[in-house]
């Protein structure tokens, strides 16, 4: 019969051969005690399809497995001593697995809506992407050549009939008036 059973991780890292996660973990045996604890090294933990993951471990990180003859397959991965998510009936939330990212977090809210929060002054980068995102109402700064342009017309115009035409004066020529409908910044 096989049984559940909760374990300490002691590592972690992404398969070589298969897209799975393996660790170590040290199952019954005295508090603090790893080496004294029976020991599982190589266990499989399975993911969802599409779905991978490595956390960076802590004190605090568990796994449920379950035996299968002398082998422990681990079910959930879990780290008790992180902070709580607040997550919302019918919501479906992704966030970071590690110390450095565990603020970065997509949710697709029980409304359909998606939002994509990055690690503090973290780029979110849409299909490889390396330009900024211009959004509705932001300056339009005008370029060199355009200045000169416009400076080198209002000119010629104020030659033939003085005061016809206010010189340029800032460096914007308005404002983005619309975006993509669907994506927000």
């Amino acid at each position: 019969m096989d049984t559940l059973e909760f374990c300490k991780v002691l590592s972690l890292a992404a398969s070589t051969t298969s897209r799975a996660v393996t660790g170590s973990v040290a199952d019954a045996g005295a508090e603090g005690d790893d080496n004294g604890a029976e020991r599982f090294d190589d266990c499989e933990a399975p993911m969802p399809a599409g779905l991978m993951a490595v956390p960076a471990l802590t004190a605090t990180t568990e796994a449920v497995g379950v035996r299968r003859g002398d082998e422990l397959v681990l079910l959930c991965i879990i780290d008790k001593g992180a902070t709580a998510q607040t997550v919302e009936s019918g919501e479906t939330r992704l966030y970071g697995v590690g110390a450095s990212n565990a603020t970065a977090v997509i949710r697709i809210r029980a409304t359909g809506k998606i939002e994509i929060t990055a690690k503090s002054a973290q780029d979110i980068v849409l299909n490889g992407g390396t330009l900024s995102v211009a959004r509705e109402t932001d300056p339009v700064t005008i370029s060199a050549a355009l200045a000169t342009w416009i400076t080198n017309v209002t000119t010629a115009i104020n030659t033939l009939s003085p005061g016809a035409v206010t010189p340029l004066s800032g460096t914007t020529i308005g404002s983005i008036l619309s975006g993509a409908s669907t994506v927000k910044a």
